[in-house]
């Protein structure tokens, strides 16, 4: 009678637990709208985070998620890369002011309160949006713009396709096309910019855009098996691990596998935890760990004894106005136990459920704040129970990683009777948890400086803003587009000043003082010396693989809506005048105008010759031009003492056969090359049965004369150009005397309009360069002389010493042997 009444207790119990559990949480649908989260690529310097619940400031890291509402403020040289899974990208310069409105499938809208910006949509399906204090930019799919945000203006460039700006000022809307002029406005007044962007930023930008190319065409085969909103990430697959085949309930599937790290490795050990929006998300401290640990599943195979990790299973999404293929991003797919001091938690299976306060993924059961009664869980359900990782809850919010600190002598007998499962991190694991102001920390770093009360002024209203309308989608904003009619130019003398901005980051005491009473230095975003126009040759942000193959065409097709042709890789999103231009910049000047020439002549402008001259052969005429220019030369410049004189065999060959090389060319007088000349044409004319064989000129008796005449006429030109480079020098640095002795004995180039391009003369800016590289060329030297000079000093004195002490040594030796005499 006592069991059955035992049992009967166990099942009410177990009945009220599952009408509470049904109280306090939900399952997440499949219909549901997934969250999607970005992350924080690159950092460089220290970039801020805004705290929400404690009203502060924490330092962020690489691989943090950039999601929901996030606030972020940059410092002084700091630069920052996000990377959003629906394709779209973006990155921040110094003392810029950040915060994410909405990321969607089809859209992405931040807002830059201050500083510097540069986004890229490279999602044919999205729209990009960001707001300003000035206006707002739209940019398109395969669009890239800098935003310059000031105090009291902005400047938006286009940096690659058309991107659309509406002034808040007077609800105009005005395209920025990439290569023309940019838009600078500030509340009022709308103008022309020129365009100009910072080298040093566009440099950085250059860089990183150069580093994703390299990654993304070392990591092809990776990116098969990830979904297309992750595939930009393969490259950390093929650098830490390999793909392999794996057998896992019933069939064989793909899996990869780490290699880089210990025997005995787990995941969710190399890392941290940090609250995120009421739940705990993982920030990995291994180059692999963002994406392994926050999309898809851990699996242990027990054959093996090794951990694979399995790509998220992707999903059809149904979104305004098509579908998208979606997957769930977790903060870090765990289960909870506790017991006492220690804290762990288990890696869920793929079929196991996650606990949390947002619908994140599939498989997500949403828990309330209610603290009347807890979930009831089996914690010997978790498959993977003896692989969980137990830490001191003291160190929990402590340190980058928790492998030094995990306990090793746990199996699943002594968790099962010892440890109790949880759903959530609360109150009930760590006492203290809801004043434990480091949860929401990413590493042990403290704040010193931080925002100004004005940038959370800022963050708030775009919270009220954003809440208080309707979601953002792409239809939404392309609706909002079409109200404002597009002008193609600001009105005409209008000026608007340049860009200025002050940095919000104070003394932590001073974050609620007016900021006028701070005495900030207000500085130029773009200073002058740093503004460049933008090369016209710049590569499209990275493509992902599989979007390159179904991309490229084989035949280069022109693209009526955009103007540009599609190119083979290495050339992507560009015309064929830049691509003929970046050729000519990559290769020296003299190849690049000849190749420039060689693609813009047709045969038939090869064989064009002037009216006066007979017709001949276009064989004929390509063996005639280089004699002619190599007698031109000579008649020029006359010989040059930096030109070989020796001869090699092909040229002694050619020699015999009468044929001159352009290296006798230079170094023969003018007289005797005019008399070869008239030589091979008479040899010419002989073979083909114009003179006979007696008429042949020969040379003169007295020619051994002529020609020391000759030399001795050569060496006085050679004194004359000597004192005429020493001349040059005093006023102009050696590589431009070099340059016009280049271009004085380079002869004319032959253009399609048969005119003779002059040399250069280089600009003020030019001399001034190459005279300040001289002088430090010329300093250096100096100093390498005066280190020798002392070298030489110091080897002397050495040598002196070493005399010094031998002959010592000698008399003490003499001394000696005439003492053992003397005892003799």
């Amino acid at each position: 009678m006592g069991n059955v009444m035992r049992y009967l207790n166990l099942l009410f119990l177990f009945v009220a637990g599952g009408v509470l559990l049904a109280g306090v949480a939900v399952a997440a649908t499949d219909n549901e709208e997934e969250i999607l989260v970005g992350r924080i690529a690159h950092v460089e310097g220290k970039l801020l985070r805004y705290i929400e619940e404690e009203k502060d400031w924490v330092v962020t890291v690489k691989d943090a998620p950039f999601g929901l509402e996030d606030a972020l403020y940059s410092g002084e040289d700091t630069k920052a890369e996000f990377i959003m899974p629906n394709r779209t990208w973006l990155r921040i310069g110094e003392n810029t002011q950040l915060q994410l409105i909405a990321l969607n499938f089809d859209t992405t809208t931040v807002d830059v309160a201050s500083g510097l910006a540069r986004l890229y949509n490279k999602s044919d399906d999205a729209m990009v949006k960001v707001s300003t204090p000035f206006g707002s930019v739209v940019a398109p799919g395969g669009a890239a713009f800098d935003l310059y945000v000031g105090d009291e203006s902005l400047e938006v460039i286009a940096v690659h396709g058309t991107v659309d700006f509406i002034h808040d000022g007077s609800s105009a809307r005005y395209e920025v096309r990439e290569g023309e002029s940019s838009i600078i406005a500030n509340e009022g007044e709308v103008a022309r910019g020129n365009g100009t962007v910072d080298a040093d930023w566009d440099d950085w930008n250059d860089e990183r855009d150069d580093l994703w190319a390299r990654r993304l065409q070392q990591s092809e085969r990776s990116a098969a098996f990830l979904p297309e909103a992750i595939r930009e990430e393969s490259h950390v697959f093929e650098e830490h691990g390999h793909w392999e085949r794996v057998y896992y309930e019933g069939e064989y599937r793909d899996m990869w596998r780490p290699t880089r790290v210990q025997v005995g490795w787990r995941p969710f050990t190399a890392g941290r935890w940090t609250v995120y929006y009421g739940d705990n998300c993982w920030i990995p401290d291994e180059p692999f760990g963002y994406v392994t640990h926050h999309y898809g599943s851990w699996i242990y195979i027990e054959s093996s004894r090794v951990w694979y990790w399995t790509p998220p299973a992707p999903r059809f999404a149904v979104v305004v106005p098509g579908f998208f293929i979606g997957f769930g991003w977790f903060p870090g797919r765990v289960g909870w136990i506790h017991s006492g001091p220690s804290i762990g938690w288990v890696p869920l299976a793929p079929s196991e459920p996650y606990y949390g306060y947002r619908p994140w993924g599939r498989r997500t059961v949403v828990v309330t704040h209610s603290p009347i009664i807890n979930i009831s869980i089996n914690i010997g359900r978790y498959r993977y129970l003896d692989e969980a990782v137990v830490v001191n809850r003291d160190h929990f919010y402590r340190g980058s990683t928790y492998a030094p600190i995990v306990q090793r002598n746990l199996n699943r007998d002594i968790i099962i009777n010892n440890y109790r499962p949880v759903t959530v991190i609360n109150n009930t694991v760590i006492n203290n948890f809801e004043i434990n102001r480091h949860r929401f920390t990413y590493n042990d770093v403290e704040v010193a400086r931080k925002p100004h009360t004005s940038v959370i002024n800022r963050i708030h209203d775009n919270h009220r803003t954003s809440r208080g309308i309707e979601p953002i989608n792409r239809q939404r904003i392309e609706r909002d587009l079409s109200r404002f009619r597009p002008r193609s130019e600001p009105p005409t003398r209008v000026e608007v000043p340049r860009p200025m901005l002050t940095p919000k980051l104070v003394p932590a005491e001073n974050i609620a003082k007016p900021i006028k009473t701070l005495a900030l230095q207000q500085k130029d975003i773009k200073p002058q010396e740093r503004e460049r126009r933008l090369d016209g040759d710049k590569r499209r942000p990275p493509r992902s693989p599989e979007r390159e193959k179904v991309d490229q065409p084989r035949e280069p097709v022109v693209q009526e809506d955009r103007g540009r042709s599609k190119l083979p890789s290495g050339f992507r999103g560009e015309t064929v005048e830049q691509m003929n231009r970046k050729r000519d910049v990559l290769q020296p000047p003299e190849v690049g105008r000849d190749a420039q020439e060689k693609r813009t002549r047709t045969p038939q402008q090869e064989t064009i010759q002037s009216p006066l001259e007979p017709p001949q052969r276009p064989e004929a005429l390509q063996r005639k031009k280089p004699r002619e220019e190599g007698l031109q030369r000579d008649q020029i410049a006359g010989p040059r003492d930096d030109q070989p004189r020796l001869r090699s065999p092909r040229d002694k060959g050619r020699q015999e056969a009468g044929q001159v090389t352009p290296s006798e060319e230079r170094i023969r007088p003018p007289e005797e090359i005019r008399l070869r000349q008239e030589q091979r044409l008479q040899r010419q004319r002989r073979e083909e049965g114009q003179q006979p064989k007696d008429q042949e000129i020969k040379p003169p008796q007295r020619q051994d004369d002529k020609r020391r005449q000759e030399q001795d006429l050569q060496g006085q030109q050679q004194e004359d150009q000597q004192i005429r480079q020493k001349q040059e020098r005093q006023h102009f640095p050696q590589e431009e005397v070099q340059r016009r002795q280049d271009s004085a004995v380079r002869p004319p180039e032959r253009r399609q309009d048969s005119t003779v391009k002059l040399p250069q003369q280089p600009d003020d800016r030019e001399i001034q360069q190459r005279q300040n590289q001289d002088n430090q060329r010329r300093k250096e030297q100096d100093l390498q002389r005066q280190q020798q000079e002392v070298q030489q000093v110091r080897q002397k004195q050495e040598r002196q010493r070493q005399q010094e002490e031998d002959g010592q040594r000698q008399q003490a030796e003499e001394l000696k042997q005439r003492q053992q005499q003397d005892d003799k």
